[in-house]
């Protein structure tokens, strides 16, 4: 358990402002927006905030205001209630984002022991050179951290592959995990059931899901088979980085985040070189899948359905097929990216149901 400082060198600053600057842009079809993949024009000024008016080092005091550590690899953010008697919880992220991620969230959370840790492959935690890292692999690892932290019994909560990695924890250590909080329903983990059993209202998400599937679901189709071949582009272009993952920023959220924000995620990505270490998961999650049995540990859902490319609203029936749900909040916004984009709600409904039941 090593303490840690977030500071990345000069050189590597001043490489990224570089290449940024020397950006080759593609054309594009006048009139189309965003149809065929992110707008010229957003992407230009998104990179033109990054080059000249980003302040990387103002982010840098923020995070080591917080007390980072380094355990077998694996990077975390730990914060402990004020009271000193805080309910244990950790917190996980999905693709493509970060611990930073919860930070706003944080200052909410003053009854909860806080535990923020990066997925393997994902900013300042290393992802092992081996096939299978899945979602049972990196659960077993959250184990042993909270175990290492003294935490016997905890909660979780997450999002995205973070959601994947939270119903595993809650499947394998049940004993562990008093409950569990989810902004999303991991796809990789959805119910299996025949078209004919579904009712109306599960139905209409459904094909509300495959009309996604059919516009958006390309990144996946390429992570989960071709991860290292887009790889090399993204981690030697900053400009192609920023389309890439900006666009599921903006496509998947209600309202796009700030500038700022999704240029320090970016350059968590750039510096530590974890874009295709990241994409990994796509591929890990594939070809090393993990079984879907019915989670019995409680288990709070934040209904987050606004995104500007629409994905559907989950109904709660559907979801019980696969959880124990407990508590089930449906908000007028917010998309995919809850924790960032509704910081508040999300941290005032995972409160309420961990301290109220």
């Amino acid at each position: 358990m090593e303490p840690f400082e977030v500071h990345v060198a000069d050189q590597v600053l001043d490489d990224l402002r570089e290449r940024l600057q020397r950006t080759r842009w593609p054309d594009a079809v006048p009139g189309i927006s965003w149809k065929q993949g992110t707008d010229i024009g957003w992407l230009q000024q998104l990179v033109s905030y990054w080059t000249d008016e980003f302040d990387w080092r103002a982010w840098e005091r923020r995070l080591n205001a917080l007390d980072h550590f380094i355990w077998d690899g694996i990077h975390f953010v730990h914060r402990r209630a004020s009271s000193g008697r805080g309910i244990p919880i950790i917190l996980s992220h999905g693709w493509p984002s970060s611990f930073l991620d919860y930070l706003d969230m944080l200052p909410m959370l003053d009854d909860f022991d806080v535990v923020i840790p990066s997925l393997p492959g994902y900013g300042f935690s290393t992802r092992p050179r081996e096939a299978g890292v899945n979602y049972r692999h990196v659960a077993q690892r959250w184990h042993r951290l909270m175990g290492a932290l003294g935490y016997s019994r905890y909660a979780a909560g997450g999002y995205d592959f973070g959601a994947g990695v939270t119903t595993i924890l809650a499947l394998d250590h049940p004993e562990s995990v008093m409950g569990i909080y989810l902004t999303t329903l991991e796809s990789d983990l959805t119910p299996v059931v025949d078209d004919a059993e579904l009712t109306e209202a599960e139905r209409s998400f459904v094909f509300a899901g495959r009309v996604w599937d059919a516009t958006e679901r390309g990144y996946s189709a390429i992570q989960s088979t071709k991860p290292q071949t887009v790889g090399y582009g993204l981690n030697d272009s900053p400009a192609g980085l920023a389309a890439y993952v900006g666009e599921k920023w903006h496509s998947w959220s209600d309202v796009t985040p700030p500038d700022d924000f999704l240029c320090a995620t970016l350059t968590l990505y750039w510096v530590t070189q974890t874009i295709t270490s990241s994409m990994r998961d796509y591929w890990d999650n594939r070809w090393y899948p993990v079984d879907r049995r019915f989670v019995s540990t409680p288990t709070a859902f934040g209904v987050f359905a606004h995104q500007t490319v629409p994905e559907g609203e989950p109904p709660r029936s559907y979801l019980e097929r696969v959880y124990n749900i407990r508590r089930w909040t449906v908000f007028p916004r917010g998309g995919h990216f809850a924790p960032v984009e509704q910081p508040a709600a999300v941290a005032a409904d995972l409160a309420a149901f961990f301290l109220e039941g």
